[in-house]
């Protein structure tokens, strides 16, 4: 279980062979989409930083781990809310993954997060809900970059 950070390898985003997403325009707000779609689906320095806050590589793969587990939940989370016009639950929830997404060095998915919580706090609920749908797709193409990372691969 390898973790190597300086290998370019493995680098996220359009250029590692993932599809590009502007190959699916019909995705998020319009004004949204190419700000998100230049976005990084995995930041590598932000994991390289995370790395070297730990001290050890151990607790940076068990940490990494514990993000791929608690994932879907999270999306799950958002996406429900969100389905249920629950603001309040939505808002938090987003807040939530995008912390973590942060901490992980998720870019695109704490990029996407925070554009739903910031159409949630404008009273923009058809918005967060259509930006929301990217939560599914950009999450398990995050949960694909990490896999790889963690792997080795």
């Amino acid at each position: 279980m390898g973790l190597s950070l300086k290998s370019q390898k493995y680098k996220s985003g359009p250029a590692s062979g993932l599809p590009d997403r502007a190959e699916a325009p019909d995705q998020g707000p319009r004004r949204y989409r190419a700000r998100i779609n230049r976005a990084p689906v995995l930041d590598r320095m932000r994991v390289q930083e995370l790395a070297g806050g730990v001290h050890s590589q151990s607790r940076l793969i068990e940490f990494l781990n514990l993000f791929l587990v608690l994932l879907p939940s999270r999306v799950n989370n958002v996406v429900s809310a969100l389905d249920s016009g629950d603001v309040e639950a939505a808002s938090a929830a987003t807040q939530s993954l995008a912390s973590s997404a942060a901490m992980a060095g998720a870019s695109r998915l704490e990029l996407v997060a925070w554009l739903v919580d910031s159409d949630l706090r404008t009273d923009r609920l058809d918005r967060a809900r259509e930006t929301g749908r990217r939560l599914g797709p950009d999450a398990a193409e995050l949960a694909s970059a990490l896999s790889r990372l963690l792997t080795g691969r």
